[in-house]
């Protein structure tokens, strides 16, 4: 078995040296990641996201207090066409290269992929099942920083932002006890 994964590691690292780059700017959408991550036997992160504010972040632009805000700062658009707004109450929208999936929508907000990169090339579960070769593909591990891209004083409702309280509100470990093991090939027309 680990001779197997090393032969598929050394595969999917020479074959995406070609398109890595763009690969690595495809969006799969929260919906390609719910099909592992809904589970109890994984960790039910889809749940956790799915009761957070980031989830709701796009709907949030839809409100009068975000039609105040876009006025008061004079931009001609309302919230949800702003880019100023979507850069950060969309996934990948500040990403000028990124390429979205046929099946994403914006209107799930942040995303997984916000927090984690861009997901086409490391969301099949046989890549998954390998934290580095995961990593190779393009999942990223996030670090306090990375949320300081929009937890910041250019939001027009920042609060300091203290990671280690807002964590625990976002906090979704992948279950240690879950055994991943699967030499499956996902259906590629999802």
């Amino acid at each position: 078995m680990q001779s197997y994964r090393y032969i598929l590691f050394i595969c999917f690292f020479t074959a995406g040296l070609f398109s890595q780059q763009e690969k690595f700017n495809i969006y799969a959408g929260v919906e390609r990641c719910q099909v592992c991550h809904e589970t109890p036997e994984m960790g039910n992160q889809h749940g956790v996201w799915k009761d957070t504010k980031h989830a709701k972040a796009y709907e949030t632009l839809l409100t009068e207090e975000s039609a105040l805000i876009v006025q008061e700062k004079g931009y001609s658009t309302p919230a949800y066409e702003t880019p100023e707004c979507l850069s950060c109450h969309v996934t990948g929208y500040n990403n000028p290269d990124a390429i979205f999936a046929e099946n994403f929508t914006i209107q799930n907000g942040v995303q997984c992929e916000s927090c984690h990169g861009a997901g086409e090339s490391y969301r099949k579960e046989i890549i998954m099942c390998d934290r580095e070769v995961s990593i190779v593909n393009g999942l990223i591990l996030p670090k306090p920083d990375d949320c300081l891209t929009c937890h910041n004083e250019k939001s027009p409702r920042y609060k300091p932002f203290d990671y280690e309280v807002y964590y625990k509100k976002m906090e979704h470990h992948k279950n240690p006890e879950y055994k991943c093991e699967t030499e499956e090939d996902e259906d590629e027309d999802w």
